[in-house]
C-alpha cells in the first residue's frame, strides 16, 4: 500500500483518494499548532476505494517545524508526493491506534510493515528496529510537546508497535496518580490493574463524604486529557508531575449520575485536535439557545444516550468487523443483558413521522400498545442501510427490551444500569478506562453486585479497566485489597491507603470499621440499648421486657455489655 501526500493549504480539507489508487493512505495539509510545532497532517485510509479510517498523522521533520508547508515546498520542487519523503529525517505517530489493526486486517502484516517504514512510525522504529536516527528525533522536546500531546497518539506510540512483536496484545499498565492536596504537597494513588490470579480489573476509591474521592477522579480526567489544571500551561506554572507514567489507555469513559458533579462534559471547547478521546455520561449537557451556551440538567439523558449508543454499536461492528480480534459490540450487549433481564429483542420507539405503510420501507417495525417500534437487530440494521431513519427515532424513550412481544417491566435502577451497559459498550474500544462515580446513588445493594458483574463482562471483552468511587461495602468486598484505595483525612491532610487485610470476599463489618471508623461513631441503636440497660438495671430484666421483640443479636450485645461493665 502506498502513502501519498496531497499538496494544499486548506486545513479542514479531508484527504481524498487519487483516482488511480484503490488502496492507499492519503495525507493532506494541516496547520494545527502544538506550542510552536506544526506537525499535523490530515490522514485517511482507503481500501478498495472506500474510506476505512480518518485520523491525524503527526510527522516530525529534522529540518522543519511546519511539516505540511515543508512537504508543499518539496512538491513544488518536483517531488511526486509519494512516501518516503526524500532527503529528510522524520518520524510519525498516528492519532488512532486502530490504524495498525486496520492495515493488518486488510493488507497483512508484511505490507503493513512497509507502510510503517514509509511513514517512519516512531514506536515501530524505536522498539522493533532500534533505529538510531528515529531515537534521536524522539529525544527532541517537539516530539513530547507535539507528537505526544494528545491521548490517542500517546497510546499509538506506547502500544501500537506491540502487534509487530510476534502479535503481542496491549494491556493497561499499572500507574500512579500524584494527587495535589488542599494544603500543599501531593498524595500518591497507585492503581493496580494486573494480577495473574486475582481480578484486578476494577479499582475502588472508598471513604467518607468530602474526603476527595470525586476530586481524585476529576483530577485524573483533566491530567490525562491535558485540559484545565492538566494543561501544559498550568503544569508548567505549578511544576506538578501528575503521573509516574502517563496511563496507556485509548479512551476514557466517565459515568456520573450525581446532580452535584462538575466533570468535563466534552472536548468541544478545548484546544485538543482529537475530540473523541473522552466520553461523558450523566445528567448534564450543553444547551445552545439564542446564540449562548449554558449547562442544563436532563433526567432523560441516560435514556437518549442509550439509543444513540446502541446505534453506534451496530455502526462500529459494521465498520470495524474486518479487524483482527474485533469483538462484536452488539453481541456483548446482548450476551451481558439477556442473562440479566431476560429479553428477546431490543427496540427503539419511533416518532409519529414514520409511515409504516410505505411499500419501499423494510418490514422492521412493530406496533406495541399503540406505539411504533423499530426492532433493532443485525438483519433489520442491514435492511435499513439505504434509509435515513435517524430522525424517526424517539431517543428520549431510550432502548426498550421486548420479551414475548411486550416491553419488559424494569425498575428505575435496573433500567439505568442497562442503559449504562449499553452506553459503555457503544463507546468503548480496546484498553479503555471506565470511571464511575458513586454507582450506589441509583442501585440498591443487590443491584450493586449485579452491576459489578455485568461491568466486569464488558471490561473483559474489550481488555479494559474501571475505577469506581463509592461508599458501598458490598462493592468493596468484591475487589482485592490492592485495588481498594481508602481515602481518609488526617491532621496533615489527605491520606490514601490499601486496607491491611484482604477485602476480596471479606467481612463487610470489618471493612466498614476500617474505612468509616464505626467503632468511634455512636450509633442510634447502641445509644438506645445503653439507655434501656440503665433503665432496667440488668440485661436479663431488659430481655424479659422485650419478649418476642428481641433477636439473637440484641441478646448477645446485652450479655456482652453486661460482662464488659462488670454488672
Amino acid at each position: 500500500m502506498k502513502v501519498y501526500y496531497q499538496t494544499g493549504s486548506s486545513w479542514n480539507r479531508p484527504p481524498s483518494r487519487p483516482k488511480s489508487e484503490q488502496n492507499i493512505l492519503t495525507l493532506s495539509y494541516n496547520n494545527w499548532d502544538d506550542f510552536g510545532s506544526k506537525t499535523t497532517l490530515n490522514a485517511a485510509l482507503f481500501f478498495e476505494g472506500e474510506k476505512l479510517l480518518e485520523f491525524s498523522l503527526k510527522t516530525l521533520l529534522s529540518d522543519s517545524n511546519f511539516t505540511a508547508q515543508h512537504l508543499n515546498e518539496k512538491i513544488s520542487n518536483g517531488w511526486d508526493g509519494y512516501f518516503p519523503i526524500p532527503g529528510s529525517d522524520y518520524i510519525s505517530v498516528p492519532s488512532d491506534i486502530d490504524l495498525y489493526s486496520a492495515l493488518i486486517g486488510k493488507i497483512g502484516i508484511k505490507s503493513t510493515i512497509k507502510v510503517m517504514e514509509s511513514i517512519r512510525d516512531a514506536g515501530y522504529l524505536k522498539n522493533i528496529k532500534h533505529d538510531k536516527k528515529a531515537i534521536k528525533l524522539i529525544e527532541k522536546d517537539e516530539f513530547k510537546n507535539s507528537l505526544l500531546r494528545e491521548a490517542g497518539a500517546r497510546k499509538s506510540y506506547s502500544d501500537g508497535w506491540l502487534i509487530f512483536d510476534h502479535g503481542r496484545n496491549s494491556a493497561i499498565e499499572n500507574f500512579s496518580l500524584n494527587l495535589e492536596k488542599r494544603n500543599g504537597g501531593s498524595q500518591k494513588v497507585s492503581f493496580e490493574f494486573n494480577s495473574k490470579l486475582l481480578p484486578y480489573d476494577i479499582n475502588v476509591l472508598i471513604g467518607p463524604n468530602g474526603v476527595g474521592k470525586s476530586h481524585c477522579l476529576k483530577s485524573l480526567v483533566e491530567y490525562w486529557l491535558g485540559v484545565d489544571k492538566g494543561s501544559k500551561k498550568e503544569l508548567d506554572k505549578t511544576g506538578h508531575e501528575p503521573f509516574d507514567e502517563t496511563p496507556n489507555i485509548s479512551r476514557l469513559i466517565l459515568v456520573s449520575y450525581s446532580p452535584f458533579e462538575e466533570y468535563t462534559l466534552d472536548l468541544s471547547d478545548t484546544n485538543l485536535l482529537d475530540k473523541t478521546a473522552y466520553k461523558y455520561f450523566g445528567f448534564r449537557q450543553n444547551i445552545e439557545r439564542d446564540g449562548e451556551s449554558r449547562i442544563g440538567i436532563s433526567r432523560n439523558l441516560p435514556a437518549s444516550d442509550s439509543a444513540h449508543s446502541l446505534l453506534k454499536a451496530f455502526a462500529d461492528d459494521e465498520k470495524f468487523s474486518f479487524m483482527p480480534n474485533w469483538i462484536g459490540k452488539v453481541n456483548i450487549i446482548n450476551s451481558v443483558l439477556q442473562a440479566a433481564i431476560g429479553y428477546d429483542e431490543l427496540a427503539l420507539m419511533l416518532t409519529d413521522e414514520v409511515d409504516n405503510d410505505d411499500p419501499f420501507l423494510p418490514d422492521c417495525f412493530r406496533t406495541i400498545n399503540d406505539y411504533d417500534y423499530l426492532i433493532v437487530n443485525q438483519e433489520n440494521y442491514d435492511a435499513l442501510e439505504f434509509f435515513d431513519f435517524s430522525n424517526s427515532i424517539n431517543y428520549q424513550a431510550g432502548v426498550t427490551f421486548i420479551k414475548n412481544g411486550i416491553p419488559v417491566e424494569l425498575s428505575s435502577g435496573q433500567r439505568l444500569f442497562c442503559y449504562i451497559v449499553i452506553n459503555v459498550a457503544g463507546e468503548i474500544k480496546r484498553d479503555s478506562l471506565v470511571i464511575i462515580d458513586e454507582p450506589e446513588l441509583f442501585l440498591h445493594p443487590t443491584l450493586e453486585i449485579e452491576f459489578i458483574s455485568l461491568l466486569k463482562k464488558v471490561l473483559s471483552a474489550f481488555s479494559s479497566k474501571a475505577i469506581l468511587a463509592t461508599h458501598s461495602l458490598a462493592i468493596a468486598r468484591e475487589i482485592p485489597t490492592r485495588c481498594v484505595h481508602v481515602f481518609r483525612e488526617l491532621e496533615d491532610g489527605l491520606d490514601v491507603v490499601n486496607p491491611p487485610f484482604e477485602t476480596f470476599g471479606g467481612d463487610m463489618q470489618r471493612i466498614s470499621t476500617y474505612v468509616f471508623g464505626d467503632d468511634s461513631i455512636s450509633k442510634p441503636f447502641d445509644e438506645w440499648l445503653e439507655t434501656k440497660l440503665t433503665e432496667y438495671g440488668s440485661a436479663n430484666s431488659l430481655i424479659s421486657a422485650l419478649g418476642r421483640e428481641i433477636n439473637e443479636e440484641i441478646i448477645i450485645k446485652l450479655l456482652n455489655s453486661e460482662i464488659g461493665s462488670g454488672r
